[in-house]
């Protein structure tokens, strides 16, 4: 009887040679698909940080920064006009420097009404405000120009002019302050809108991107990790140098994209908190001083509506500078440097520094009104004025500090953008050429 033989030994199927390099492709596909997919989170995370910086960094935000001089320049075009018919006729230089003032203002004001007319190419609204404002500036002008034209007729000494000139300009200084000064602030505020919402719109998109970097970032780790795995167990090596590399340079694309939108994010940040919305607050402050000072004069031009200009002087300070008081004296008395109001934010020797200047302008005020009116008027053009500087001083400085913060902090952004841009795809892109050359080798085993 013929012993059994055992039979052969199965070959390899082709399908089980084929399975390695299916699997190699596909593991490198992923990974080159999850990195992709990180490259585009990253270029979409810069798309919409480098969108909010442009609007406020270089559109929309210098444009509102050089628009919100408008209240102040209007309130100061007022202010000149009554300190023009409050002086006399011995005091002629100086009114003629008030006159040349008023018409560099008057060219400020229509750069600044060109300017937010632009801005507000898109917003129907604003531009009828705009428009609003350069009619009623012009019948205000007419006014102005009717009072000062009966002034010098009348050839008054210093102490007031006659009635048919107050008349004349109080419908002017009316004009001003119901309609144009309260289109102007309505104007700062409907142009900081675009600000406001280009950077809530960008804290939105970005922090979605920045999660978005994060999970492509990671699935890219995985599928490398998963791909050298499967080769080091296929082929028995320890690690593939090429693949090694390619996760270096992925970890690193990760790393800097996170880092680099959370830089921009930062530097928004500062721009909008620190910079612009400080600026527009100060500004709005030195509009509102400007206005003080201006009614001032008021008070001393028009005897029939001192107590207004009083009462009105008294809303600006509590507003600009505030404390508990139940009237201008009281008010004064109460000055203190725990006060809160417009300015209660500025912090430091800068806030001691600005208090101690606008108190020393509130007494000088406080003198004034004690005084008769000749004599007033005379240490209103004096001392009080003076005063008055010196707190404006420090006031515009505060407003140049934080224009300063403003641009340094748009410039840390786009110079983060920049290396965002240059740096990560350069990275990723390489570390995709890597995986291509991993697995090369390996899949040439199989040809």
């Amino acid at each position: 009887m013929t012993a059994l033989q055992a039979p052969p030994a199965p070959t390899p199927a082709p399908a089980a040679r084929v399975s390695t390099p299916r699997r190699v492709r596909t593991l490198a596909g992923a990974t080159l698909l999850a990195m992709a997919l990180l490259l585009g989170a990253v270029v979409t995370g810069a798309g919409f940080t480098g969108a909010g910086l442009r609007t406020i960094g270089h559109d929309a935000g210098p444009q509102v920064l050089a628009t919100i001089g408008l209240h102040r320049h209007l309130s100061q075009m007022d202010a000149l006009v009554a300190e023009s018919l409050l002086l006399g006729k011995e005091y002629g230089p100086q009114q003629q420097a008030g006159l040349t003032a008023y018409d560099q203002l008057r060219k400020e004001v229509a750069h600044e009404l060109l300017k937010a007319y632009e801005l507000a190419l898109d917003n129907v609204t604003e531009q009828r405000t705009v428009e609003a404002l350069v009619e009623g500036l012009g019948r205000y002008e007419r006014l102005a120009a009717q009072a000062r034209l009966l002034n010098a007729q009348s050839g008054h000494t210093t102490g007031g002019p006659p009635d048919n000139v107050v008349e004349v300009y109080r419908k002017a200084t009316d004009l001003m302050h119901r309609e144009l000064l309260p289109q102007a602030y309505n104007l700062t505020l409907e142009t900081g809108t675009i600000v406001r919402r280009a950077h809530d719109a960008e804290r939105s998109a970005t922090a979605l991107a920045r999660a978005s970097v994060v999970v492509a970032g990671l699935l890219a780790l995985g599928c490398l990790l998963s791909l050298q795995v499967y080769l080091t167990r296929r082929f028995r090596r320890v690690f593939a140098p090429a693949l090694v590399a390619a996760t270096v340079l992925t970890v690193a694309g990760l790393a800097a994209g996170v880092t680099l939108l959370n830089r921009q994010t930062e530097s928004l940040n500062e721009a909008k908190r620190h910079g612009f919305d400080q600026v527009l607050t100060l500004t709005r402050a030195r509009a509102l001083s400007m206005n003080m000072l201006g009614d001032q004069s008021r008070y001393l031009l028009d005897k029939g509506r001192k107590d207004t200009y009083e009462h009105t002087f008294l809303d600006k300070a509590r507003t600009v500078v505030a404390v508990k008081s139940t009237s201008l004296p009281d008010y004064q008395a109460k000055l203190n440097d725990a006060f809160g109001g417009m300015l209660g934010g500025v912090a430091g020797p800068d806030r001691q520094r600005l208090f101690a200047t606008y108190q020393a302008f509130q007494q000088a005020d406080a003198r004034m009104r004690t005084m008769k009116k000749d004599a007033a008027i005379k240490f209103w053009d004096g001392e009080l004025t003076q005063a008055f500087e010196s707190y404006d001083k420090a006031l515009e400085e505060l407003v140049r500090r934080h224009e300063s913060v403003f641009e340094a902090a748009i410039d840390r952004g786009d110079g983060a953008l920049g290396a965002l841009w240059r740096l990560v795809p350069a990275g990723l892109v390489a570390a995709a050429l890597l995986v291509l050359a991993g697995i090369w080798p390996r899949l040439k085993e199989y040809r």
